[in-house]
This record gives C-alpha cells, sequence and structure tokens, in this order.
C-alpha cells in the first residue's frame, strides 16, 4: 500500500513539474542570465524541468528565424521574442521549431499567469483607457495592434519601457498570439 501511494505521489509531482510556469520579471521585460549567455523575456511560457532550492531548470519552445538563429520567437511571425542567446547552438532546433533548456532562479518563475503579466496589464488599462475604453485584445492580430499602438503611444505619453511592457502584452494575447484570453 505505501508503494502505491509514493507513486501516486510522485505522478502528483511529476504532474506539477508540467503545469504551465512562466518568466516572471518584477521590473523591466528582460532577464539576463549572463553565465547562460541567454536573455530571457517577461511573461514566457515554461516548461518545468527539474528544480532545487535557488533554480528551476526549464524548456521554451518555440519558432526560429534562418535569418537569425539566436532568436527563439512565440509564434511563426516572428513577432514575440521569447529568449535571445549568444550562442545559437544553444537552441535545439528542429526544423523551423526550436527549444531552449536554462537554469532560472527560483524567484523568476510563476505559475499564475495574471502574475507573469500583471504590470504588462496594469500599464495597459492605465495607460490605454484615458481616452477610450479598453480594446477587446483578442480582437486584433499581433500586426494589427503594432499599428494601432504606434499610432495612439504619443497620446498615451509613454516611455520606451513602457512602450515594450504595452506591446509585449497586447502581442502575448492577439488573436494570433500565445496568450488568447479563450485558451
Amino acid at each position: 500500500m505505501k508503494f502505491l501511494i509514493n507513486l501516486f505521489m510522485m505522478g502528483i509531482f511529476a504532474i506539477g513539474l508540467q503545469a504551465a510556469s512562466y518568466i516572471y520579471i518584477e521590473e523591466g521585460v528582460k532577464l539576463p542570465l549572463k553565465k547562460q549567455k541567454v536573455t530571457l523575456y517577461n511573461g514566457v511560457p515554461i516548461k518545468v524541468i527539474s528544480k532545487n532550492k535557488k533554480f528551476v531548470e526549464v524548456q521554451i519552445s518555440g519558432y526560429t528565424d534562418n535569418k537569425n538563429k539566436n532568436n527563439l520567437y512565440a509564434t511563426k511571425n516572428f513577432e514575440l521574442l521569447l529568449a535571445t542567446v549568444k550562442n545559437s547552438n544553444t537552441i535545439k532546433i528542429s526544423g523551423e521549431k526550436g527549444a531552449l533548456k536554462v537554469k532560472v532562479p527560483q524567484k523568476n518563475i510563476t505559475d499564475d499567469m495574471d502574475e507573469a503579466w500583471a504590470k504588462n496589464s496594469d500599464l495597459f488599462y492605465d495607460k490605454c483607457t484615458k481616452c477610450h475604453h479598453a480594446k477587446i485584445i483578442e480582437h486584433h492580430s499581433m500586426q494589427t495592434w503594432d499599428a494601432l499602438f504606434d499610432s495612439m503611444k504619443g497620446k498615451a505619453k509613454t516611455t520606451t519601457k513602457q512602450n515594450e511592457l504595452i506591446l509585449r502584452f497586447l502581442r502575448a494575447f492577439a488573436k494570433d498570439g500565445i496568450l488568447r484570453e479563450s485558451d
């Protein structure tokens, strides 16, 4: 009986490791991992491979561009950057897809998508609802959001850093993004 309980608990633990988690960055958009020569971006969905007290080994999957194999993107249109690497061999490429394994500090991992995207969404709603109601993000594509946001950021009086945060949010939740509300 004890064996079955241990087996069940290991199964629950393994399922927990497979659950969706996200890169969480308290300040800014980028998380440089200098020793690994990798930069990760806020809100990136990850697959947890293993954990210890300080670090979490994760896998990030996405698309690679033949012109620049040092970048890993969320979608085929190469609009939403997931990671950049100094050495293109760090990303294991198979066709147009790529996977990257890195160790990330525990504090930069969350299982809560809302927490991972909180500062982006708060900034979007704060800046983009001063003149009009909030648009339904998944009604527009990433490309359309790029144009819409570009035409309105002057009125919103956003900084370059704020523009990055808002545009990442819009791209991630766009109709062709990776984190649509309906998912």
